[in-house]
């Protein structure tokens, strides 16, 4: 009978469990015992061998400071050993060595589209975890995939107005919208184009005037090699009612056809109305659609020692 072996890792791991988590979170392998240089959190993992060898692995970082918060990045067993309830255990041990260390909560954030979602959501309700919610919606598509949307071909540009690239608007244009947004707040927080315009990607990015003056915009930016996140996009409240923001994407994903860029796009839940449209008019069309969903668990305090 094969043994299984829990523990928590106290001295950082080497390649043998780099397959185990997420390359983004590879580096914090080397940092298992200490305090990450960065973000001033600290790294734990717990490990389960099997006969010796690595079979499973969930990596958290406990938040730096005085914060009691703690967030889980990864949960792998190996193909040949799911099922016998690694997992589970895996997490129960997680649970244990960040309530030692003083972790008042802990919350996971993964996305959807796996095949082993449902098994990782079945350990999150054994272990008492929050029912999942949803955060964002993420799609992924090529722009020949978004031109066959039913959408696509009906967009119009509302009289009055024009499509620019958004590398042509003015350091005049920008401070105007600053300005009236300060003096009455009318763009949505967190999709100010001030706050995008760094490094984004001239080609595809695109605004739209009219009678002079911005009233919304399509900002993108370059993430990997042919790999392209639509950032943000907005439209003023008078126009938004006429679907004008469907010009500006029908604009800046005509400017892609033919380079062999993919596309991805992430909305908050919280935009209900972009949220309905994407799951009613293009996920049907595209190469992938999935959400991010978010759980989270109250640690009890650890007992004392005797």
């Amino acid at each position: 009978m094969s043994d299984v072996v829990m523990a928590e890792a106290t001295a950082p791991l080497g390649d043998a469990w780099a397959a185990m988590t997420f390359p983004a979170y590879r580096p914090l392998l080397a940092l298992i015992g200490s305090i990450h240089p960065a973000t001033g959190g600290r790294p734990v993992a717990h490990c389960a061998t099997i006969d010796g060898e690595p079979a499973g692995l969930a990596l958290a970082e406990l938040a730096p400071g005085d914060s009691a918060s703690a967030e889980l990045f990864s949960l792998f067993v190996i193909a040949g050993h799911r099922g016998q309830g690694i997992g589970t255990r895996l997490i129960e041990g997680m649970e244990a060595d960040l309530r030692r260390r003083g972790a008042a909560s802990l919350e996971a954030v993964y996305m959807t589209g796996r095949s082993a979602i449902a098994s990782i959501e079945r350990i999150f309700e054994k272990r008492a975890f929050s029912t999942p919610e949803r955060r964002k919606i993420v799609v992924r598509f090529t722009p020949e995939e978004a031109a066959t949307t039913e959408w696509y071909g009906k967009a119009r540009l509302p009289a009055g107005c024009e499509v620019f690239a958004w590398a042509d608007l003015t350091a005049d244009e920008l401070e105007t919208l600053k300005r009236t947004h300060t003096e009455r707040p009318w763009i949505d927080p967190d999709l100010e184009p001030w706050r995008m315009s760094d490094r984004f990607d001239p080609v595809s990015s695109v605004g739209m005037r009219r009678d002079g003056q911005v009233v919304g915009w399509v900002i993108n930016h370059p993430i990997g090699p042919k790999l392209l996140c639509f950032t943000t996009s907005f439209m003023r409240r008078d126009l938004a009612h006429r679907g004008a923001i469907f010009a500006l994407y029908v604009a800046s994903i005509e400017r892609l056809k033919g380079t062999g860029v993919v596309c991805t796009f992430v909305t908050s839940s919280v935009y209900e109305n972009m949220v309905r449209f994407v799951l009613r008019r293009c996920a049907p069309y595209i190469s992938f659609c999935g959400e991010t969903r978010g759980v989270s668990k109250a640690l009890a305090p650890a007992a004392p020692v005797a």
